[in-house]
């Protein structure tokens, strides 16, 4: 059954036209689907035979009839899995859920995007190698947003999230917990997007419970390609990566999808920001810089186990700081047992520019991560590749597929110049003798 509801709810800022609260919800029941490719049914698009060459059936999926399925799930559900893939890595063809009448866009009259879908694996209890889904909020077109992706292994599904926190454009992975194969999983995304850049919000639930990070759209990933940051009214089930035969028939099941746009105010911010101050806009190689880091609880429960580690950059060197941290990597991480409401605590922390720093932006990050407290079940071991992402330049590979349990980050900027040349002293201009031993002066 498909419901789609419409209502005039007022005029956007500074956007043309009119914002349209537009909520659209498919189930797969019988009065609007069949069994079958769910393309061209009820709004619903994935590629059929012909329209990728490489792929002469189209991607491995169905709406197929249950058996044993969740009762929430109803008589019919999506299959899908990651079965067939083809080598260039398209987007068109994909599989995307019914658009909404009116996209979620910085420049639209709706600003705020929800969309929610629920999953269980077409095995329950059994492992499925090599499956791998990717969903994300999209254009219906290709232009993704955020992402969740779905890997089954053998503790589970791992669960991780992708976006882009950084004008650089790179992706930052975050383990978002390993969720028990056996029973069904709802994802919601909950997104408002805002004029300007690098201010997008994202928060992501797992079965209702916030996964407590303030996350970011890709929005700066396509300020840096550079292409135009789209609008999106749909979600994107993606199947990519190398073919796995075995998975044919397999997969998840997909039900109860609904994806919402409205001009809502969008979800709130993370309970425990950051804050994170240099003491100066500019430095040279061989100078110091100080970083003044801040942490406040604003929720109305104590926030416990939290590490706030400052991410030491690349041609830096750590100094010192004022409050004994712990080593982690490049990292060096402050240990707070509980963190009242209300109340705050700080720590500063000195950083050597090291000589080989070339001039430019030098962007110090701090973040708070709250291991195994936020995230549904803790990462065994989590996969630190990327899925079928795009490279943002300058990306390094092992650090964009690190995988963080990060709540909250912040950043500071500073100007690296270039160092000025030292003044050659002056010397005494000293005899010398040319081939035909004419007496000159050198100097």
């Amino acid at each position: 059954m498909i419901v789609l509801l419409t209502a005039l709810v007022g005029v956007a800022g500074p956007a043309t036209g009119v914002a349209v609260a537009d909520s659209v919800t498919t189930n797969f029941e019988p009065f609007g689907f069949s069994p079958g490719s769910v393309n061209g049914q009820d709004g619903w698009t994935s590629a059929k035979p012909g329209d990728i060459p490489a792929l002469p059936f189209g991607y491995d999926q169905a709406v197929v009839v249950n058996s044993g399925a969740p009762p929430a799930f109803g008589t019919q559900s999506l299959r899908h899995s990651n079965a067939y893939n083809e080598p260039t890595g398209e987007f068109f063809y994909q599989t995307y859920s019914k658009r909404t009448a009116a996209a979620a866009g910085e420049s639209e009259a709706n600003t705020e995007y929800t969309a929610q879908f629920s999953f269980i694996s077409k095995t329950p209890t059994a492992r499925q190698p090599g499956l791998n889904m990717t969903i994300s909020p999209d254009s219906g077109s290709g232009g993704r947003m955020s992402y969740v992706g779905l890997r089954d292994t053998a503790d589970g599904i791992q669960a991780t999230v992708y976006d882009t926190p950084e004008e650089d454009g790179d992706f930052v992975a975050y383990g978002a917990g390993v969720l028990d194969r056996s029973v069904p999983h709802t994802i919601k995304f909950w997104i408002k997007l805002k004029p300007g850049s690098d201010n997008d919000l994202v928060r992501i639930y797992i079965d209702g419970r916030d996964l407590g990070q303030c996350f970011t759209t890709w929005e700066n990933f396509y300020r840096t390609v550079p292409e135009p940051v789209p609008a999106i009214n749909s979600l994107q089930f993606r199947s990519s990566g190398g073919e796995v035969p075995s998975l044919v028939g397999g997969g998840y099941l997909f039900d109860n999808v609904t994806t919402t746009t409205s001009n809502g105010a969008g979800p709130p911010g993370c309970d425990t920001p950051v804050e994170k101050d240099a003491d100066t806009a500019t430095a040279t190689a061989g100078s110091r810089v100080s970083y003044n880091i801040s942490v406040r609880n604003r929720g109305q429960l104590a926030a416990r186990n939290l590490r706030v580690c400052d991410l030491v950059p690349r041609h830096t060197t750590f100094a010192h700081s004022d409050r004994t941290l712990t080593r982690r990597g490049r990292a060096r991480c402050l240990s707070i047992a509980r963190l009242a409401p209300s109340k705050s605590t700080s720590f500063n922390v000195v950083l050597t520019v090291n000589a080989d720093a070339d001039p430019g932006r030098l962007t110090n990050i701090v973040d708070i991560i709250t291991p195994g407290v936020e995230a549904p079940g803790e990462p065994a071991t989590p996969a630190t590749d990327l899925i079928d992402l795009p490279a943002a330049p300058g990306a390094p590979p092992a650090e964009r597929g690190a995988i963080l349990p990060v709540v909250a980050r912040a950043k500071a900027v500073v100007r690296i110049l270039r160092r000025q040349a030292v003044p050659r002293r002056a010397e005494p201009c000293r005899a010398a003798r040319t081939s035909r031993s004419r007496e000159t002066r050198r100097c």
